[in-house]
């Protein structure tokens, strides 16, 4: 049996980018752009970062960036802070980007803490 603090609160913000890559001609032009994206995100920030999908398109790729907290608005906000920095950026246009924050839910759906006696 879990016990879950009164105070927990499990938060995952996601954003979703698909860029466009106009001066790749190839995967490996392509790859190296989307791991340099991947590198810059990385770097003194708190992210997980991966490449999901158009693996195969030689000029668009789809990443994902993940960040895991106890308060959903700062979570939001830092996202959309990185979403604001990416757009900065050379080298590939973002086409899309979506937030999402969403609770993390125990095995039983419950999300806050509950009755101990159940």
């Amino acid at each position: 049996m879990r016990f879950r603090a009164p105070d927990e609160s499990i938060w995952v913000a996601r954003l979703r980018l698909v860029l466009h890559v106009p001066e790749s001609r190839s995967l490996k032009d392509k790859r190296r752009v989307v791991n340099q994206v991947r590198d810059r995100l990385r770097a003194g920030r708190n992210l997980s970062v991966a490449e999901v999908g158009h693996l195969e398109h030689h000029s668009r790729a789809v990443m994902a960036v993940a960040m895991v907290g106890n308060e959903p608005r700062f979570l939001r906000s830092a996202l959309d802070g990185v979403l604001g920095q990416i757009q900065g950026w050379h080298g590939f246009l973002v086409e899309e980007a979506e937030v999402e924050v969403s609770p993390v839910m125990s095995d039983d759906g419950l999300q806050d803490y509950d009755d101990l006696d159940g």
